[in-house]
């Protein structure tokens, strides 16, 4: 056990495996619950692996924009139709 002043390193050094894979350490991936995906950054000093949370359909649809609520009248008096091109 560590003095409780002295905190636990944070670095460990893992070997890249065939495919470019590596493994983290169990504690870390149970603490950042990763279960399935990650998010890799590539930085200028080196590659962040972040956890990556899965969304459900409810919750990306949570949000999603109503149909029929916006006013669908536009007062096209002002527009040329160069406008109108998409």
């Amino acid at each position: 056990m560590f003095p409780p002043t002295q905190e636990k390193s944070t670095t460990r050094i893992v070997p890249v495996e065939t495919g470019y894979k590596i493994q983290i350490p169990l504690e870390w991936a149970v603490e950042f619950g990763l279960e399935s995906s990650v998010a890799a950054e590539k930085t200028a000093t080196g590659i962040w692996v972040r956890p990556c949370r899965t969304l459900t359909w409810d919750e990306v649809f949570a949000n999603k924009l109503s149909i029929g609520k916006q006013s669908l009248a536009k007062d096209l008096s002002e527009l040329s139709g160069d406008d109108l091109l998409f």
